[in-house]
């Protein structure tokens, strides 16, 4: 390797290799050869000098998988993004793990089983500061016969994991399969582990200034709801990402209050996903203290199935922090939009992405037209979003009518459309009222009525006549088609468009089944 390309600064190296991972030119391959892509990528490096060798083995080996099983009782652990063409190292990289994602069964952690199995492992990870822990589906049936209660084994637990990682900062909890949270030692056992067990100091480690904090939290919100909103006000003060599924929708107020009606804020949580195991219909939705904010540092929303209360209670206090907001469209949504004018252009001026989606697929009647639930999409934040996603199964040539009605979206660079069925003539035109489109996914409706009068010469002649400046950014073209569709008048699409589009460089066509 040329010695200039040696001695380019650490930091500056380490964003290459970024780049090789999480590029640009990563983002269009194929799902399904992206690792393949990346280690290959990754590879190469290996063979070039110490320094390159180094950051790579480096990005290899942050991540450890330690999993805990009970029977038989083992302890395995494997660098969760080794590759695979590669021998994987024994324990030599140990002093590079930088996160633990350790995988358990609760109750091992409350017969003492797993606690054991940590005690016994001679290895040390000094540089690990993040802990995911991932319990899978609890067995109730283990044998115990230990005489502790739950409070003691759980913080015994702690002191391993402590001992096993002696800088830990940051855990994550990823547990959705916790109907086990309606048993009593069960629930005392998680209280222990969020309010106290992440900060036992070992007498051996040296005191952190600061203990362990419950960062992510990833829980169902079922039957036993009254035991989880009282976990996750427990965790509340620390929790920067919850991820919460439900399947059953009773007193979801109790997200933001306690029971008496005591407001709840999450003072440090960024992201918010909300999502159902199957449609629910939220039936009677609740209110809560207009001046409560108890979401105010929020940067994304994901809501993955009907927003779940009747005012603006995920929306108050961090107009000035949301980045990302990914929701389902309902006719009590618009509603509620408007009476609490939600999305007026004055707030919520960092939101730069938006999906939308209407959920027409799962009802028996039509909640709201495709017209509707386009415009309503259009209307957010129209003058700085930068990503727009709408998904409407109903939606085929209602998408023109709206983008042409709502001409101020200069800032709008990916349009994610995909039941979207756009003409030829239908992409130039938005390619004229879009000036800063890079991005462009939809289901492709041939030429037009106009093209399709023209020979391939006019066609051709025409397109010229734009010479390179019908778009100056426009760069990718997703196109779907059903089995039927003509893959030639995909391919004469994407022609005409390069002629036209001097930075237009890629094609993805989707088969739509």
């Amino acid at each position: 390797m040329p010695a200039r390309l040696q001695q380019l600064p650490w930091n500056v190296m380490a964003l290459v290799l970024s780049h090789l991972m999480a590029g640009n030119q990563l983002r269009y391959h194929r799902t399904d050869s992206l690792d393949c892509e990346q280690f290959r990528r990754f590879t190469a490096l290996l063979h070039t000098c110490r320094t390159w060798r180094h950051l790579a083995i480096r990005r290899f080996a942050r991540t450890l998988k330690l999993s805990v099983d009970c029977a038989p009782p083992a302890l395995t652990t494997t660098l969760a993004y080794w590759p695979t063409t590669l021998a994987h190292p024994q324990n030599e990289h140990r002093e590079l793990v930088q996160t633990v994602t350790m995988e358990l069964d609760f109750w091992s952690i409350l017969n003492g089983r797993a606690s054991a199995l940590l005690a016994a492992s001679p290895h040390t990870y000094t540089c690990a500061r993040r802990l995911n822990i991932r319990f899978g589906q609890c067995e109730v049936e283990h044998e115990d016969h230990a005489s502790e209660g739950p409070v003691i084994r759980v913080e015994r637990f702690m002191r391993d994991v402590r001992r096993i990682m002696p800088r830990l900062r940051t855990v994550c909890i990823d547990h959705t399969v916790n109907y086990d949270i309606g048993n009593q030692d069960f629930y005392l056992a998680y209280t222990t582990l969020i309010t106290r067990a992440f900060n036992i100091h070992e007498p051996a480690i040296r005191p952190l200034p600061v203990g362990p904090q419950l960062t992510s939290l990833t829980f169902a919100w079922n039957i036993y709801y009254l035991n989880t909103a009282c976990l996750l006000h427990l965790c509340a003060p620390t929790l920067q990402t919850l991820y919460l599924t439900f399947n059953h929708l009773d007193n979801v107020r109790l997200l933001v209050a306690t029971e008496t009606g005591k407001p709840v804020a999450y003072p440090k949580l960024e992201k918010l996903s909300l999502s159902c195991w199957y449609y629910l219909d939220p039936g009677s939705r609740p209110t809560t203290n207009p001046k409560s904010m108890p979401f105010p540092a929020l940067r994304s929303i994901y809501m993955y199935m009907d927003y779940p209360f009747a005012d603006d209670t995920l929306f108050r206090g961090n107009h000035r922090t949301l980045e990302y907001l990914s929701m389902n469209i309902t006719s009590s949504l618009i509603k509620i939009s408007q009476a609490h004018k939600l999305f007026r252009s004055t707030r919520f001026a960092k939101l730069k992405a938006v999906r939308v989606k209407n959920m027409n697929i799962y009802r028996m009647q039509p909640d709201i037209p495709s017209k509707v639930a386009i415009d309503f999409a259009l209307a957010i934040n129209p003058t700085r979003v930068q990503t727009l996603v709408i998904e409407d199964v109903t939606m085929q040539a209602s998408l023109m009518p709206s983008m042409l009605k709502h001409g101020q979206l200069a800032c709008l660079q990916r349009l994610i459309v995909p039941d979207a069925f756009l003409t030829l003539a239908n992409m130039v035109m938005l390619l004229k009222i879009l000036p800063a489109l890079v991005e462009l996914h939809c289901q492709c409706a041939g030429l037009g009525p106009q093209l399709e009068s023209l020979n391939d010469h006019k066609l051709l002649d025409t397109f010229k006549a734009y010479g390179n400046c019908l778009h100056n950014y426009f760069e990718f073209l997703q196109l779907g088609h059903w089995g039927n569709a003509d893959i030639d008048v995909l391919a004469k699409c994407a022609t005409l468009l390069a002629i036209s589009c001097p930075q237009f460089t890629f094609l993805a066509v989707v088969a739509t089944v």
